[in-house]
């Protein structure tokens, strides 16, 4: 008996451990379908995990599944930005729902590691706004069901940069855990948060650096009503114990209701002050402290787009005292008496009101006091500031890190009472600053600030001799300042800051532009270095500045950047500039010279522009001329392909793409030299030739270059003036001596527009010239082209070409398999996508043709063949072909007289790859010729009828114009328009002469002039 019992409970032992084994590897692919199925159905993000980990030990009873190395990588603004890595996100999951549909209820969550990088852009843009939008129209059951008992976050790391709100935040080595009934409607979630390092920092000021944190709270969940409330004293910020209660409620989805309360329950000075990072880090424990203090506040009511809660902050110290034991002096006396207060949410009647605030450094003291009203409407302070302390003194204060190093005096008498907004928006008001405050002999570096502040004296004088506001005199007569072994001078008066704020100041110094990520914040992936020099002088005044009107603030002087590199995430290989010498004034900018490498271009230039401060910051015209030589361009890199897209492709992202739009405030000459240039698989030299951007145009003029074994000549333009989706190009080139199949394979527009040249080996010149639109794609729109050209084969061999062999086979003669052909020259035009090609004579040995039609786009052909071949020529079954066709004639009452030369009429149809040839006699079918020449009046009608329509079009794009001017018309002449309209465009001018425009366009594209027939015959 206890053998057949032990034998059982072996057998189930063994199965069940069979079956911890297997049924992990018999469901992981379906855990890994589910759970990638879900995230790619409802996330706009690239995510990606390493592998699913599945185990039936690690949570048993339950199945536990670990997603291994996680990542979750942003798209469109955020490409590339990782949103969130996790080592691992461990996941308990109820074992018996794999067998019962898709559903999976997940009981706990564990995150290892996780790294989360949050970023809002300078447009608001959240990156971890990546929810595909929901477009169900039912509510779909999820794969998931959440029963969530318990969740934790193992050694997390938060980075938060808001580049709107100029905010951010850091969080190291983050420990956080929750748990509770989630599937209840009311229930009570036990937390317990603890991290390294808190960094918070707004408006370039850090209000907590490198703080410890704890919380340790139960929160009250009501799921019913979104309410979370709450009520702890385990909150700490290095030694600053913190009590709250209070909750927080989601009212919308966007409004968010609050009521906390918080206090710190010590009364102790020292708590207060481990806040201060310099302080705290160095010794805390050892410092001797005495002094009682005050801090607590509230935050109440509903914050969104438009409103904030009501808050307030209290803080009060009284005779507070420091010393380190191991430090000669004291800070002693401190006394700081500060409120907050905003009662009701408006911003403008936020107070802030430091009513004393008192310090000795030793036996120097220092006093200050600030009330500040109404900050958004009139920022009215009361302001004072007096002391006096020697700055390499404070080291005998405070233990700073041993690599920090601070000298220099700081010395002020200083007041300022009334309205900033008198100075700040010229706001009438009470306004008067009187005082000084000087920094003289300050030296500053620690690791932080890897070039050292230097040698640096600023006085700032502040004079009102009579309490009105228009009197203040703000004066620095010389500041020097020295970064690192880079000096900066500058001088600066303003006057008249209630009516109108003049300013008179000049700067001229060394700046080295490394040492900028120590003042600012550079965007990830954003570097800096290089020197810049620069000597300015500037005048004005503030109202011309508010009216935009930037041509009359007198700014002039000398602008030099040196060994400038330069990368971010829109230029990640760099920008390398070894010289750029600027001089300018009020209307003119001159570049003198300036050198740089982008892309392994070495690139020069020179010339001036006309007006750059106006076109940059209120988009008026600007003018200019440059002078650009580069040894080598590939546009390949430029372009960000390494091919242009194909067809397909191109269709594919016509719907996101736009084209390049031609400012119409520029009107620029552009004067380029190339050394090589690199465009798809083609490399052109000695590139030469004119750019002008004018009036929403780009033309090119006389380019010159050599490529393809020849050379080539280019003009044409680019405008976006009357089609801002499609725009219009022109082109003319002229070809000399070129490889035809090193041509063919580098212009798309040949390949549609003569197919023949992929048969053709040999040298060709040719002209060509044509109109047409691009698409959104920026490639040429095909069935829009029209044009004409010619083409002179010099010399080559037509091999491969399916109608010729078509037409060799059929009649039995070997020598129209291989073609030698010279000075072969032919002449066509192009339109609504055919190509139209004049007839042309070709001999090949004692065999004559007359070759003449179209050919369509989509490679179909049309063409018609007069040849004049002796009979000896025929082989057996190209004589055959000729008796029957003489006989099929005889039996039509046409009577046919075989000689010793036969005249065929060929008709070739099909397309390229699959010919249809169609033979007969002349004498039965007529001439050739007279085909030929019908398809040419074929031709013209259809284009005469384009015409037509592109003059619709026009007339109609010019009446939506008209209609759209009238308005704006209107609109001025209600509301009121610049009296000075003497410089002002009339009324439907514009309009007027875009019309014109587009008329003689179309007429001139209609009117083309043939080539005359003793010109084709040549």
């Amino acid at each position: 008996m206890l053998k057949k019992i032990a034998k059982i409970a072996g057998i189930v032992l063994i199965v069940l451990i069979a079956a911890a084994i297997i049924l992990p590897i018999a469901f992981k692919g379906k855990i890994l379908n589910i759970a990638k199925t879900e995230i790619n159905n409802n996330l706009n993000a690239t995510v990606d995990f390493k592998d699913i980990d599945i185990s039936l030990f690690r949570r048993f009873p339950r199945l536990a599944v670990g997603l291994e190395s996680l990542q979750v990588v942003g798209k469109d603004n955020f490409a590339g930005d990782t949103l969130i890595s996790a080592k691992q996100i461990d996941l308990a999951l109820n074992l018996m729902s794999l067998f019962s549909g898709n559903q999976m209820k997940i009981y706990s969550v564990t995150i290892d590691q996780p790294r989360i990088h949050a970023i809002i852009d300078k447009e608001g843009k959240a990156n971890w706004d990546i929810t595909l939008p929901d477009t169900a129209t039912v509510e779909s059951e999820s794969s998931f069901n959440i029963q969530l008992k318990k969740y934790t976050i193992n050694d997390g790391y938060i980075s938060y940069n808001d580049w709107e709100g100029d905010m951010s935040s850091e969080i190291f080595h983050l420990n956080h855990s929750g748990s509770g009934d989630f599937t209840a409607d009311l229930f009570t979630l036990k937390t317990s948060t603890s991290a390294e390092s808190v960094s918070f920092t707004y408006s370039k000021i850090p209000y907590l650096v490198n703080a410890k944190a704890a919380l340790d709270a139960d929160i009250q969940v009501d799921n019913r009503e979104d309410k979370y409330s709450f009520k702890t004293e385990d909150i700490a910020l290095n030694d600053l114990k913190l009590a709250a209660d209070g909750y927080f409620q989601f009212v919308n989805d966007t409004t968010y209701g609050m009521d906390i309360r918080f206090n710190a329950p010590s009364t102790e000075f020292k708590t207060l002050l481990s806040l201060i990072p310099a302080i705290y880090k160095n010794d805390f424990a050892k410092i001797k402290t005495s002094g009682k203090a005050v801090f607590n506040g509230f935050v109440k009511g509903e914050y969104n787009d438009v409103k904030i809660p009501a808050y307030q902050i209290n803080l009060k110290v009284e005779d507070g005292f420091f010393q380190y034991p191991d430090l000669p002096q004291p800070v002693q006396n401190i006394a700081i008496d500060l409120k907050v207060d905003n009662p009701d949410g408006i911003t403008d009647n936020t107070v802030i009101d430091i009513a004393k605030g008192h310090i000795e450094f030793g036996k120097d003291p220092f006093d200050f006091n600030l009330l500040l009203k109404k900050p958004v409407t009139d920022q009215y302070i009361d302001a004072s500031l007096k002391g006096r302390l020697n700055l390499a003194q404070v080291t005998q204060f405070v233990k700073l890190s041993d690599d920090t190093r601070l000298s220099g005096i700081l010395d002020a008498d200083a007041t300022a009472k009334g309205n900033i907004a008198v100075i700040a928006q010229q706001k009438p008001g009470p306004f008067s600053a009187n005082g000084f405050i000087n920094i003289s002999g300050l030296n500053y570096s620690s690791k932080d600030f890897p070039q050292p502040i230097r040698n640096s004296n600023i006085q700032i004088k502040l004079d009102n001799p009579d309490g009105i506001a228009d009197h203040t005199i703000i004066h620095i007569p010389a500041a020097h300042l020295e970064v690192g072994n880079n000096p900066i001078d500058f001088h600066v008066l303003v006057k008249n800051p209630a009516t109108v704020l003049s300013f008179d100041g000049k700067a001229a110094g060394k700046f080295d532009l490394a040492t900028a990520a120590q003042f600012t914040d550079f965007e990830p992936g954003t570097s800096l270095s290089g020197l810049l020099s620069a000597d300015i002088a500037f005048k004005g005044n503030k109202a011309d500045i508010d009216k935009e009107a930037y041509d009359r603030i007198n700014l002039s002087g000398k602008l030099n950047i040196a060994n400038m590199q330069y990368t971010s995430k829109d230029y990640p290989s760099g920008v390398a500039v070894s010289n750029a010498d600027f001089t300018f004034n009020p209307k003119n900018i001159t570049l003198n010279q300036m050198k740089a490498v982008y892309l392994k271009s070495n690139i020069t230039a020179k010339g001036s522009i006309d007006n750059a401060i106006g076109y940059a910051l209120k988009d008026e015209p600007v003018a200019g001329t440059l002078d650009v030589h580069a040894d080598k361009l590939n546009l390949n890199e430029f372009m960000g392909t390494e091919t242009p897209p194909d067809s397909a492709s191109a269709a594919n992202s016509s719907d996101s793409s736009e084209p390049f739009l031609v400012s119409k405030n520029i009107a620029f000459n552009l004067q380029a030299s190339i050394d090589e240039l690199i465009y798809d698989k083609t490399s052109y030299s000695n590139v030469k030739g004119a750019v002008a951007i004018k009036d929403e145009t780009v033309s090119l003029k006389n380019l010159q270059m050599d490529a393809l074994g020849g050379k080539i000549g280019l003009s044409g333009s680019y405008s976006t003036r009357s089609d801002k989706k499609h725009p219009d190009i022109a082109l003319a080139y002229d070809l000399k001596e070129l490889n035809v199949e090193k041509t063919f394979y580098a212009f798309n527009t040949v390949q549609q527009l003569m197919p023949i040249g992929k048969f053709i080996s040999g040298v060709i010149s040719s002209q060509l010239t044509l109109d047409g639109k691009l698409g959104s794609d920026m490639f040429p729109v095909l069935s829009t082209l029209t044009g004409k050209g010619n083409l002179l084969l010099l010399e080559g061999v037509l091999k491969k070409f399916a109608p010729l062999e078509k037409i060799a086979q059929t009649l039995n003669v070997t020598e129209l398999n291989g073609l030698s052909l010279k000075d072969i020259k032919t002449y066509f035009e192009f339109n609504n996508g055919k190509v139209l090609v004049n007839p042309f004579h070709v001999k090949v040995k004692d065999i004559d043709m007359e070759i003449g039609g179209t050919h369509g786009i989509d490679q179909s052909l049309n063409y018609a063949i007069g040849m004049k071949i002796p009979r000896s020529r025929l082989g057996n079954q190209g004589n055959t072909l000729i008796n029957n066709l003489a006989q099929e004639a005889s039996n039509k009452g046409i009577p046919v007289k075989l000689s010793d030369y036969i005249n065929l009429n060929i008709k070739v149809g099909g397309t390229i790859t699959q010919p249809q040839i169609k033979t007969d006699l002349k004498e039965s079918a007529g001439d050739a010729v007279a085909d030929m020449k019908q398809q040419a009046e074929d031709f013209a009608k259809q284009k005469i009828d384009s015409a037509k329509k592109s003059l619709q079009d026009s007339a109609k794009a010019i009446q939506s114009e008209v209609v759209k001017e009238l308005k704006e018309e209107a609109i001025k002449q209600i509301f009121g328009a610049s009296k000075d309209s003497s410089g002002a465009q009339k009324p439907l001018e514009g309009t007027k002469k875009k019309a014109e425009e587009a008329v003689k366009g179309t007429l001139k594209n209609l009117l083309k002039k043939k080539p005359a027939d003793s010109e084709k015959n040549n």
